[in-house]
Order: structure tokens, then C-alpha cells, then sequence
């Protein structure tokens, strides 16, 4: 048991705090962050909206505002669009952009509506986890002929990704390579299928 005295309470700064741990303390925080990098100026790091019970969005307050282990974090950078569950390191989210992974099944959502492709990628999802599957591709398109605003189905796959069904299938997701479709797609990581008995 430590015989360390708290800190004084006035102005705590960040280095009373950091001399304040042990050193195996700032060993274990060292390794927990040590692949965190901060946000680079102009990302859109977006923390999506989570369900109640009821379905429906509880919005960014109140007390279902919490982070979940299953909730997903979704990032907008450069072009690209990353989502990962708690847990998922920076660099199994690095290797899913570089498509290290090969995709083992793929779901093309051409020509289709919004509410077609989220009922499609909702089957593709389940059906996928449920063969075993570790990763999988999913085509929306660039959205060349959706007008300025670019592809309206990539923003439904990565709203049906996040939704509170798909979530207890997906790990992590990222926006493909050039070679199997770039912004038109998106490279998913399914979990690991849970052994039961």
C-alpha cells in the first residue's frame, strides 16, 4: 500500500498529477496510449448519437449519453471515413484502410434506394456474421450521378453500421483501398463470432 500523500488541492496542474503517479503507474499509461496520436486540425471526429431502448436517439445529453463498449466512434479525415469500437487500436484500424485484410464476401448497393440498401446491408451484415466471417466489403458508390452532394449511400452504410443491430457484428470500418473502390466502399472488420458452451 502506497504511503504517497495526495497532492495540495490548489491549482492542480497536469505535472503535479503526472509526478504524483508511481512508476509503474506512468508505465501502464505510457503503454495504454502509446499508439494515440491527437487529432489533426480540420478532422470531423464524430461521436454517434446512441439508442434507447426504445430505438430511438437519446441525443448527446442526458443519461444515456455515456459511451458503450459496443458503441462506435466514427472519424471524418482527409477523405476518409474510420469507425471503430472501444477497444480497437489505431493500428488494426491502419491495417483495415491498407487492406491487409482480404474481404471474404461483398455487398453492392448499386441502384439501390436508401431504404433498400439499409434493409440489404442490415441481411449482408447478419448473414455474414453469422458464416464466420471476419471481413467484408460493402460498394456504395461514389455517387456520380447523386449530384454535388456526393454519395447518399455511403452516409447510410455508415449510419447502418453504427445502428444498435449492426453494432453487435461490427468492430471497426474504414473507407477502402483505391484498388477495391476507395471512396465508393468501405472495408468492414466483423467480431469475432462468440463460442457457445
Amino acid at each position: 500500500m502506497s504511503t504517497r500523500k495526495p497532492p495540495p488541492k490548489s491549482e492542480p496542474t497536469q505535472e503535479r498529477v503526472w509526478s504524483d503517479l508511481s512508476e509503474e503507474e506512468r508505465r501502464l499509461f505510457e503503454k495504454e496510449f502509446a499508439d494515440v496520436a491527437p487529432l489533426r486540425k480540420g478532422s470531423d471526429r464524430v461521436v454517434p448519437v446512441l439508442e434507447s431502448k426504445d430505438g430511438k436517439g437519446a441525443g448527446t445529453h442526458g443519461p444515456r449519453a455515456s459511451r458503450t463498449e459496443d458503441a462506435l466512434v466514427v472519424e471524418h479525415e482527409d477523405g476518409a471515413t474510420t469507425g471503430a469500437s472501444h477497444g480497437v487500436s489505431r493500428e488494426t484500424l491502419r491495417a483495415l484502410a491498407r487492406g491487409d485484410t482480404h474481404a471474404e464476401s461483398t455487398c453492392d448497393l448499386h441502384g439501390l434506394g436508401a431504404d433498400a440498401a439499409r434493409h440489404r446491408i442490415r441481411q449482408f451484415v447478419r448473414d455474414s456474421a453469422a458464416a464466420g466471417r471476419r471481413a467484408v466489403l460493402i460498394i456504395c458508390g461514389r455517387g456520380l450521378h447523386s449530384g454535388g452532394d456526393g454519395s447518399v449511400l455511403r452516409d447510410v452504410v455508415v449510419s447502418e453500421l453504427c445502428s444498435r443491430q449492426a453494432r453487435t457484428h461490427v468492430l471497426a470500418f474504414s473507407t477502402a483501398t483505391a484498388a477495391r473502390g476507395g471512396d465508393g466502399a468501405l472495408a468492414v472488420l466483423l467480431r469475432r463470432p462468440t463460442k457457445v458452451g
